[in-house]
């Protein structure tokens, strides 16, 4: 179960950040594009720390260290989805309402999450070549 969750988990990561975000920045007009991506947001997070909780969870017992890693993945959503997208949110606004700063602000939130989101992308992409290479 643990590995199934891990690849459900990292699929999910590659097609959101690899495919999906950037075909609806490609396809939309911008404005459309990053209010629906903002939208998306919330559930993907939710299901995103699922999934890594549930692999951590299943994997506890024989493979504490990917165990533990998943769960400081999970960790990084619930920071996502509560901290990071909330205050890159409000940052957003303080920009389009041309409050001084929040651009620099807002561009340094946006790249905080993006290397959050690249770096847990690692973490899970290693956890799923030791699962395999275990067997």
């Amino acid at each position: 179960m643990g590995g199934l969750a891990c690849a459900l988990l990292l699929g999910g990561m590659v097609i959101f950040a690899g495919f999906f975000a950037p075909l609806a920045f490609s396809k939309l007009p911008e404005d459309t594009a990053a209010g629906f991506v903002r939208a998306i947001f919330p559930p993907y997070y939710s299901l995103m720390t699922l999934l890594a909780g549930v692999s951590a969870a299943s994997l506890s017992l024989e493979r504490r260290g990917e165990a533990i890693a998943l769960a400081l993945v999970a960790a990084g959503f619930l920071l996502a989805r509560y901290w990071l997208m909330p205050a890159t949110q409000r940052l957003h606004a303080a920009r389009e309402a041309g409050e001084y700063g929040a651009a620099e602000r807002f561009a340094k939130a946006h790249r905080q999450s993006a290397l959050l989101n690249m770096l847990q992308i690692i973490v899970v992409l290693v956890v799923m070549a030791r699962l395999l290479v275990a067997g």
